[in-house]
């Protein structure tokens, strides 16, 4: 018993300790005295363990019998440091209330293909690429975590692909298919495309594409006011040689008297306003030098 309740955070549901060995009367001492605190439904924590993220998540899934998603999921995966003020599960749609669960939760009634199920430490959880696409769709964050998780293999394009297809009429699952087609995407003439519509519909002129600087090529320059501008798509597509490429260009610049700028992917698509002002306010400035 004792193995075990350090293996699972102190948290132990009835069943488990029946299969332990104990019988209903011998948890129900346990629970009276005080040696174990009724969390949820027949899921207990022991008074020897604290209440941490990972024996909250465990309650919350234990109580509701439903599966960690969303952020819950991310931090099970290791793909954030921290796994939010609320429980994120999805229960299947026939699953009735759990009043006793003492877990904030946020819950969502959703049964997924048995592909996009896994067990994170012992915890029932989505896959990481369902997972990966959950967390791009709904957070600030979710973009950069995608990107990361791709850098480091962690998942593929192709497993992504198939989770979203699996799972195309879930929640958020559209908004997820958009982020996604633009990682798939390793095309930069695309981004350069979307950053010439950009400049045209807010009226911005006297720019030049695909410039020669030196022994470089600059995606964007405006002559007049001295300033270049590079596009980032994802990293992943990326490799150290580009990174290195990019620190040399930027130095040269700087030391010609050019301001460069940099505009990723994320920021056209999802801060655009602050992409223009930032723009606006280097074109003012260098105006100002001159």
């Amino acid at each position: 018993m004792a193995r075990f309740l350090a293996a699972h955070d102190g948290v132990i549901t009835t069943g488990q300790a029946g299969s332990l060995g104990m019988t209903r009367r011998q948890v129900y001492r346990k629970t009276s005295s005080g040696l174990w605190a009724s969390r949820g439904p027949s899921v207990h924590l022991s008074a020897e363990h604290p209440m941490s993220d990972m024996a909250a998540i465990r309650i919350a899934v234990a109580s509701h019998g439903g599966v960690a998603d969303r952020t819950s999921a991310a931090w099970l995966h290791d793909l954030i440091d921290r796994p939010g003020t609320r429980v994120s599960l999805s229960v299947p749609r026939s699953a009735h209330g759990s009043r006793g669960c003492s877990i904030p939760t946020q819950i969502r009634r959703r049964t997924f293909p048995a592909e996009d199920l896994t067990s994170v430490h012992g915890v029932d959880s989505v896959a990481l690429p369902l997972t990966v696409l959950m967390v791009a769709a709904e957070r600030d964050d979710g973009v950069e975590i995608m990107d990361r998780t791709l850098q480091r293999r962690l998942v593929t394009l192709k497993q992504l692909h198939a989770a979203l297809d699996r799972n195309c009429g879930a929640h958020g699952m559209a908004a997820a298919r958009t982020i996604l087609a633009a990682a798939d995407d390793v095309s930069e003439s695309e981004l350069e495309r979307k950053f010439v519509r950009f400049l045209r519909r807010h009226g911005i002129t006297g720019w030049r594409q695909q410039v020669e600087f030196g022994p470089y090529r600059l995606d964007f320059v405006f002559p007049e006011h001295r300033i270049a501008v590079e596009l980032h798509g994802w990293a992943f597509h990326h490799d150290y040689d580009r990174w290195e490429r990019d620190q040399k260009v930027t130095n040269a610049l700087v030391n010609a008297d050019w301001l460069p700028l940099i505009f990723t992917w994320k920021r056209l698509m999802q801060e655009p306003d602050e992409v223009l002002r930032e723009l606006q306010t280097a074109m003012e400035l260098r105006e100002n030098v001159d």
